[in-house]
C-alpha cells in the first residue's frame, strides 16, 4: 500500500500543475508610526489640524507648523532646514523624557568603568586603561572585567564557585530532597552545592567531570568560537545598519540561544554562503529575519521588548524582513532560505504575542516545502549534499509546527514526519553541524553536543505531533481516556530512557540540555491534567505519577536558575515558569485542605513558606524574561495579578517589581496581541475545559474587561460619595 505523503491538514489533493502555482499571500505591513503625526491628524475636521510637536525651525520663529515629515510646508516655502527633536508620535515632554533615559543608560556604564578604575588593583587598572587606549568599547571592557572576576573567584577557592542565589529562601525545599530524585545525583547539583560524590568515588577529585568549567560557570559567560562570524560582511545582506561588529554580535547571539532549540537551517552552509555572497543557503530575507529574532537575545540591544517602536533595532530588521517577504511573494518561486526565514519570523511572532501572524508565515512555508518536495525521501533533489540541508530544513519546519500546535492544544498542520531519516550524530555529525564554546581565559574548547541535542529535540517534537493528532480537535477539549494517557506516557518514557549519555540526567548542564528534561516531565503532567479535566478520577497511581513529575520539574527549574540564572533569552523557559507558578498558586490556595490519607502519605503537604519561595522564583523568572521579549511581560502580569496581597508584597520585596510595564504602555501593548498560545494554567471552569479559554488572547481580554469593570466601579463609588456630600451654601 502506498504510504501517505506528509501534507497540510485539510488541504486538497489536487493534481496537475495547478498545485505548483500557489502564490504567497503578502502579509499586512508592520504597525509603523505615521510619517507625520500632524500630517494625518484631524483629517476631515475643520480648522487648523492639531499637531503633536512642531519642527525646530517653526519653534524658533514661532510659526504654526503642520508637522509634516520629512519637511513641513513652511520650511519648504522658506527653503530652510527642517529638523525634529521628537519622534513621529512624541510630544516635546515625551522626547525630553526619552532623551533623559537614554542619557542615563549611556552614563551608567561609564560610571561603572570609573568605579572599576578606583577599586581594581594596579595591574588590573593598567589593563583596563590599555584596553581603552586600543579602542575597545565600554561594554566589552566591562564584560571582560566581570568574566575575569568570575574566573579569579573560581581559581582562588573551590568554595567560591559562581552560583546564583534563590531570591527568598536560599535552600532547596525539603519536598525536593528525596532519595529517589535522580537529579540530586547530577554533576550540576553536586558541583553547585558541593554535595559528596554519589557515583562510587571516594573524593570529589575522582569524579568524572571534576574541574569541568561547564558545571562551574553559567552558560552565558562562555563565548562562541566556532562557527565564526569575524570575517563575515553581514552588512552586505541588510539595509538597516552597516555596523558589522553589531551584526556579528547579533548572529552570535542567535547561534547561542536560538539555533540549538529550533535548527531552522544548517548553520555551516549558511555561513559559507554569507562569506561568499552566494544565495543557495543564504538570502537577505533570511539574514534580516535572523537579526530581527536576535535583537531579543542580545542584552546590548536597548528597548528590545518594544517591538512596536519604529526607532528600535528589532522593529527595523523586522520591517526590512517583511518588505523582502513581499518581494519574494511576488516572485512566486519557492527557495530554501525563504522557507527557513518563515520559521524564524514565526519565532519572532510568538515572542511578540502575535503568533497568529506567525502561523500565516508557517502555512505559506509548508505549502512551499510541499511544492519543492523537501518532505520526500530524496528531499526533492539528486544532489547528496543539498539533500542533507533540505532534509534538515524539512525536519525543522515539521518539528516547529509540531511544538507550536501541541502548546496551542490544536491538531498539527502536518500529519507525517519527513521521510528522510534522522542520522545518528555519532556516525554523521555533519548533518547537524556543531558549535564550540570557550570560557573566559581558558584554552579548552567545549562542544554543546549540537547533533545529539537537535536529534533528541526533533524526536520529542515528533512524539508531540503524534499525540496532538490523537488528542486535539479545533475548539474542543482533548480526546483522552486512561488507555490513551498510558500509551502516550509509554512513548515519552521510551524516548527518555534512550537519550544519549551526554543528555542523561547525570550529565546535563547547558540550558538546552535541561529544557529537554523539563519538557518530558511537563508533558507527562499535562497528559494527567487532560485526563482529570475529561472527568476521570485520579487514583493513587496517577497521583504518584504527577507528584513524581512535579518534583523533578521543579528540581530542574531550580538547577537551571542556580547555574545559569533566568536572565538570558529563553521562551520555552517562560512556559514552564508559568506552569510551575500556577501549580504553586493552586497548592498555596489548597494548603488548608485535608487530603485522603493515601494521597497525603504520598505527598505530604508542603510548607507554605517553601511554596512561596517557588512562587517568587517563578515570578522573578518571568520578570527577567520580560526584559527580552514582549510575551513574557504579559505572562508575568497574569501570574502577578493572581497573587494574594501578602505574596505580592513578598515578591515586590525580593525582585523589585512594583509595577511591571508602565501603565501608559499597557494599552499600547494590548492592542497588538494576537496569541493562540495556551497558557499552562489549571482551568477554574470545570464545566468548560475547552483549552481556547486559556489562550493568551482570551485571558488578557478577560483581564482587560475586569480592569474596565473596576474603573467603572471606582467612578460609580466616587459619584455616589459626591452625591452624599452635604450641599454647602
Amino acid at each position: 500500500m502506498e504510504q501517505e505523503r506528509p501534507g497540510l491538514e485539510g488541504s486538497g489533493s489536487g493534481s496537475g500543475s495547478g498545485s505548483r502555482k500557489r502564490r504567497l499571500v503578502p502579509l499586512a505591513p508592520a504597525p509603523a508610526g505615521s510619517s507625520g503625526q500632524g500630517a494625518s491628524a484631524g483629517v476631515g475636521s475643520k480648522g487648523r489640524r492639531q499637531v503633536t510637536a512642531a519642527c525646530e525651525a517653526c519653534r524658533k520663529r514661532k510659526s504654526k507648523c503642520n508637522a509634516e515629515r520629512p519637511k513641513c510646508s513652511l520650511c519648504v516655502r522658506h527653503n530652510t532646514e527642517c529638523r525634529y527633536a521628537t519622534g513621529p508620535a512624541e510630544t516635546h515632554s515625551q522626547a525630553l523624557k526619552r532623551k533623559h533615559n537614554e542619557l542615563q543608560n549611556r552614563i551608567t556604564p561609564y560610571e561603572e568603568l570609573f568605579g572599576l578604575l578606583k577599586t581594581k588593583s594596579e595591574p588590573e587598572s593598567l589593563e583596563i586603561l590599555r584596553r581603552i587606549r586600543t579602542g575597545d568599547d565600554v561594554s566589552s571592557i566591562l564584560r571582560h572585567a566581570r568574566d575575569g572576576d568570575l574566573l579569579i573567584q573560581l581559581s582562588l577557592a573551590p568554595e567560591a564557585r559562581r552560583r546564583y542565589e534563590f531570591p527568598y529562601i536560599r535552600d532547596m525545599p525539603s519536598y525536593i530532597l528525596k532519595s529517589d530524585n535522580l537529579y540530586l545525583r547530577s554533576f550540576v547539583y553536586e558541583t553547585t552545592f558541593r554535595a559528596p560524590p554519589s557515583h562510587g568515588f571516594e573524593t570529589e577529585t575522582q569524579r568524572e567531570g571534576y574541574g569541568d568549567e561547564r558545571y562551574l560557570k553559567p552558560y552565558h559567560a562562555a563565548q562562541v568560537v566556532e562557527p565564526n562570524f569575524d570575517d563575515a560582511d553581514v552588512a552586505h545582506w541588510t539595509n538597516v545598519t552597516t555596523d558589522n561588529h553589531l551584526l556579528r554580535r547579533l548572529l552570535t547571539s542567535y547561534l547561542y540561544y536560538q539555533h540549538p532549540w529550533t535548527a531552522a537551517f544548517h548553520m555551516d552552509y549558511f555561513v559559507k554562503d554569507m562569506m561568499s555572497g552566494k544565495t543557495d543557503f543564504c538570502s537577505s530575507l533570511l539574514v534580516n529575519s535572523v537579526l530581527a529574532a536576535a535583537c531579543h537575545m542580545c542584552r546590548e540591544v536597548p528597548d528590545r521588548t518594544k517591538f512596536w517602536v519604529p526607532h528600535t533595532l528589532g522593529y527595523q530588521f523586522m520591517d526590512e524582513a517583511k518588505r523582502l517577504w513581499e518581494i519574494e511573494s511576488r516572485r512566486n518561486i519557492g527557495s530554501l532560505p525563504t522557507i527557513q526565514a518563515a520559521i524564524i519570523l514565526g519565532i519572532v511572532a510568538l515572542t511578540t504575542a502575535m503568533d497568529k501572524i506567525g502561523t500565516s508565515y508557517l502555512l505559506q512555508a509548508m505549502a512551499m516545502s510541499e511544492e519543492m518536495g523537501i518532505f520526500d525521501a530524496d528531499a526533492g533533489t539528486n544532489d547528496e549534499s543539498l539533500r542533507r540541508v533540505r532534509a534538515l530544513t524539512a525536519w525543522g519546519i515539521y518539528t516547529w509546527q509540531a511544538w507550536q500546535r501541541f502548546y496551542f492544544a490544536a491538531p498539527p498542520h502536518l500529519k507525517r514526519a519527513p521521510e528522510y531519516p534522522l542520522p545518528d550524530p555519532e556516525a554523521d555529525s555533519e548533518f547537524y553541524g556543531e558549535t564550540w564554546i570557550r570560557y573566559p581565559m581558558s584554552a579548552r574548547l567545549y562542544s554543546v553536543n549540537l547533533g545529539h541535542l537537535i536529534k533528541a529535540n526533533f524526536e520529542l517534537r515528533h512524539l508531540m505531533n503524534e499525540m496532538a493528532l490523537e488528542l486535539f480537535e479545533e475548539g474542543k477539549p482533548p480526546r483522552i481516556d486512561v488507555e490513551k494517557a498510558l500509551e502516550c506516557k509509554s512513548r515519552l518514557d521510551n524516548w527518555f530512557v534512550n537519550l544519549p549519555d551526554v543528555l542523561s540526567p547525570t550529565k546535563i548542564v547547558f540550558p538546552d540540555h535541561i529544557k529537554i528534561h523539563m519538557e518530558y516531565y511537563g508533558n507527562i503532567i499535562t497528559l494527567v491534567r487532560f485526563l482529570a479535566q475529561s472527568g476521570y478520577p485520579l487514583d493513587f497511581t496517577w497521583h504518584n505519577i504527577i507528584t513524581h513529575a512535579e518534583v523533578r520539574l521543579e528540581t530542574l527549574l531550580r538547577l537551571y536558575y542556580l547555574r545559569h540564572s533566568f536572565e538570558a533569552y529563553d521562551p520555552l523557559l517562560m512556559h514552564w515558569l508559568m506552569f510551575l507558578g500556577d501549580t504553586t498558586l493552586r497548592k498555596i490556595d489548597e494548603s488548608g485542605t485535608i487530603m485522603p490519607p493515601a494521597i497525603a502519605a504520598l505527598a505530604p503537604p508542603a510548607d507554605v513558606e517553601s511554596l512561596r519561595s517557588t512562587l517568587i522564583l517563578c515570578a522573578k523568572g518571568l520578570y527577567d524574561q520580560g526584559h527580552n521579549y514582549h510575551i513574557a511581560v504579559l505572562v508575568y502580569r497574569l501570574l502577578r495579578d493572581r497573587m494574594k496581597a501578602n505574596d505580592l508584597d513578598l515578591m515586590r520585596t525580593h525582585i523589585f517589581a512594583n509595577q511591571g510595564p508602565k501603565d501608559d504602555d499597557m494599552p499600547l501593548m494590548m492592542q497588538y496581541i494576537q496569541a493562540q498560545w495556551v497558557a499552562p494554567i489549571m482551568t477554574r471552569d470545570k464545566d468548560s475545559p475547552n483549552p481556547t479559554r486559556n489562550t493568551l488572547d482570551y485571558l488578557l481580554g478577560e483581564y482587560e474587561k475586569l480592569s474596565l469593570d473596576r474603573d467603572v466601579q471606582d467612578v460609580t463609588d466616587v459619584n455616589t460619595a459626591e452625591e452624599r456630600q452635604p450641599v454647602r451654601s
